[in-house]
């Protein structure tokens, strides 16, 4: 169980705390929570960072009874049930409280082990103050998941090595990201994406003599998430990857 106070604890000492802040989706203005229970959280990779980002569209009134209709304060979350050990949600609010009439955001992240492999329901304990009353109304959301994959079962597993010394900064990023990596000799080089279904949403050829190099790939397309990038020397089959993240 992951009680509230220790996340806002956590989240408040944490230095990292801005870099990890999560931003609402621009792309979602009806109420409701994102994404919906039909499409649920993305797939973790064990060994890989993981990140989701909930939205929620506060609405600014209810009707609880035809002709009734009640001003919203505030809702927010108090409880969340069933996350992998090691997985920390940080709401972009420390109350983890949003009045009515806005928009918030909540961050999920954390490494899966490949002892982890395996599907994790979720119980998030949401808490409503309706109509200047001062009474909480709690319900319990309980369709979401988070399912942890072997990461070799789709070609995303390094066995902990990295030997084009792949890095990606900033990471996470708003709209675009530059890929650094150690070209070991003059040769073609292969710049993928893949979503976590492991589809190839795209990819382009680099000719790098040795060194450093820094490529930003076509990003700006892609939709919030988390994406694997894969770096590949076409002549010797070198190949690392690397998880990021678009906010």
């Amino acid at each position: 169980m992951i009680r509230l106070f220790t996340l806002i604890s956590l989240a408040l000492l944490s230095p990292l705390l801005i870099q990890a802040q999560c931003q609402p989706d621009p792309q979602y203005t009806e109420p409701g929570i994102y994404p919906d229970s039909a499409t649920n959280l993305p797939h973790a990779f064990a060994t890989y960072e993981y990140n989701a980002v909930f939205t929620a569209i506060i609405p600014a009134d209810t009707m609880l009874l035809p002709g009734l209709t009640l001003r919203i304060d505030s809702i927010g979350v108090t409880d969340i049930q069933g996350l992998p050990a090691g997985f920390s949600a940080i709401p972009n609010r420390p109350s983890a409280f949003w009045h009515g009439g806005t928009s918030g955001c909540m961050l999920i992240t954390g490494t899966p082990t490949e002892a982890q492999v395996g599907t994790y329901p979720l119980q998030i304990t949401v808490v409503g103050y309706i109509g200047g009353l001062g009474l909480p109304n709690a319900f319990v959301i309980d369709y979401y998941s988070i399912t942890v994959r072997e990461a070799a079962v789709y070609g995303f597993s390094e066995n902990h090595k990295n030997p084009l010394q792949l890095k990606s900064s900033p990471n996470p990023f708003r709209e675009n990201t530059s890929i650094s990596f150690q070209a070991s000799e003059t040769a073609s080089y292969e710049i993928a994406l893949f979503d976590l279904l492991g589809r190839k949403l795209g990819s382009e050829q680099i000719f790098a003599t040795s060194g450093r190099v820094t490529h930003a790939p076509e990003t700006v397309h892609l939709r919030q998430g988390t994406f694997i990038c894969t770096v590949t020397n076409l002549k010797s089959g070198a190949t690392s990857s690397i998880r990021i993240v678009k906010h």
